[in-house]
């Protein structure tokens, strides 16, 4: 009666970007299939971001975040540094230390691990070529050296944690949550095949998987978990124990420029997302972070919010808050089984190299930016403060240190780069057009 002779399906069920049918409600008669999980953390880590330069600069920044509390760094380096004169004077004992290069030095990163691991610190050099070839159209090195030396990281490395799948740039280009899986397992699949040309594989491996969400609560949830299941496919496809790890971070993608308290709520539900979903690091970010330069009140906001959420959940991960729970447990299974049926069209047509050069996946990262964006145009997408509830006496222009914008730089490429797009960046560009023209 509630309906009013309202068609059932058309009114209550909505269609998700991924073609997922979501139900009113969900209960266990709806809700068959669920989603064998191995490996869930028990705890997650709280995680910094610091772009590496200057020592003199970046050590005290990182010993001062040590004394609060925080574990876990993730280091993000467009140059090499010294490993011995990396916070001398600090105990790195159990501190957590993730890597994302811009490069490959095998030599660097090999003593990187000897002495920093000498110090107790958990190294994880999350080597990821592929990743850099995506964001940059070239290889970090000559193509037939780059898997050869990652291979024999590998084969020196006691401790594992040498590969990473960095899948930040399709969330952060506009890919939806369906096709992020699916190119997020292709491409360790690819680095898997990769690694096999230079010899037998492991019997036991570690992949840590780099993530960015966005502010699809229990969406967000049911990706992390959806791709659980997939890594334990990949495992089982390629005969060895490949351990699932989680790096999770807010994605730039979602935030705003204007309006843009409400980013603290976008990254403070993306990093809820990431503890129900089961990641192990949660790196959250300054809600100001694709604007402005860097600076301490932003940064201490972004560690209070991770704080925070250690308080309330006990920094624990209970692993039944989602077993069982329909709703998510459904969109958890219809999630991995459409990434799967696309990680097996990838592969039917050569992998994930092939696709990236010819461009499919480009093409279909942008054909699903653009729906979305057309959503927001047409506002059946709202984001709060740029297509909804603006505040028009808001000026901005004048508080813009970074460019906030999709960057474009013409250069020759072996492959056209996957570029990241912010969701907003066109109304919000119109904008501060405007301001600037009264």
């Amino acid at each position: 009666m509630d309906l009013n002779g309202l068609d059932y399906n058309s009114s209550l069920i909505w269609e998700s970007p991924e073609g997922i049918a979501v139900q009113p409600f969900y209960n266990k008669n709806t809700t068959e299939k669920t989603l064998y999980l191995e490996g869930l953390p028990e705890v997650w880590h709280h995680c910094a971001l610091i772009y590496m330069g200057d020592l003199k600069i970046v050590n005290p920044l990182i010993e001062n975040r040590i004394k609060k509390g925080i574990e876990s760094f993730y280091l993000v380096c467009d140059e090499l540094f010294d490993p011995e004169e990396f916070c001398p004077n600090t105990s790195l004992q159990g501190i957590h230390l993730m890597f994302e290069t811009d490069f490959l030095n095998g030599s660097w990163l090999e003593q990187c691990q000897q002495k920093l691991c000498a110090r107790g610190a958990r190294v994880y050099l999350n080597q990821d070529p592929l990743y850099l070839l995506a964001k940059n159209g070239n290889w970090p090195a000559s193509s037939d050296k780059v898997f050869k030396s990652i291979y024999r990281l590998i084969s020196q490395s006691k401790t594992a944690n040498v590969l990473g799948i960095n899948a930040r740039l399709y969330c952060e280009s506009g890919a939806n949550m369906v096709q992020q899986l699916a190119y997020t397992i292709a491409q360790a699949n690819e680095a898997l095949e990769q690694l096999r040309n230079h010899g037998k594989l492991p019997d036991q491996m570690a992949l840590t998987y780099t993530l960015g969400l966005g502010p699809n609560y229990f969406f967000e949830m049911a990706k992390l978990r959806a791709l659980r299941a997939l890594n334990q496919g990949l495992a089982d496809l390629h005969g060895i124990k490949l351990t699932c790890r989680i790096i999770a971070m807010p994605a730039k993608r979602f935030m705003t420029v204007y309006d843009f308290n409400n980013n603290l709520l976008r990254s403070t539900s993306s990093m809820m997302s990431g503890i129900l979903g089961g990641a192990d690091f949660l790196c959250n970010l300054p809600y100001d972070e694709h604007y402005k330069k860097g600076h301490e009140f932003s940064q201490g906001l972004a560690q209070n919010q991770l704080f925070i959420l250690e308080f309330e959940s006990l920094k624990q991960i209970d692993a039944s808050v989602c077993d069982g729970a329909y709703y998510v447990e459904s969109i958890s299974h219809s999630m991995a089984e459409k990434a799967l049926a696309l990680f097996k069209e990838i592969e039917g047509t050569g992998g994930w190299l092939k696709a990236i050069k010819k461009g499919t996946i480009q093409r279909k990262i942008k054909e699903s930016h653009q729906k979305a964006e057309q959503a927001l145009n047409d506002k059946k997408r709202v984001v709060v403060g740029v297509n909804q509830f603006q505040d028009d006496k808001q000026v901005m222009s004048k508080h813009i240190e970074l460019y906030p914008f999709q960057k474009m730089k013409p250069r020759k490429t072996l492959v056209a780069p996957i570029v990241e797009r912010r969701l907003t960046q066109n109304i919000e560009s119109q904008r501060l057009n405007d301001e600037k023209t009264h």
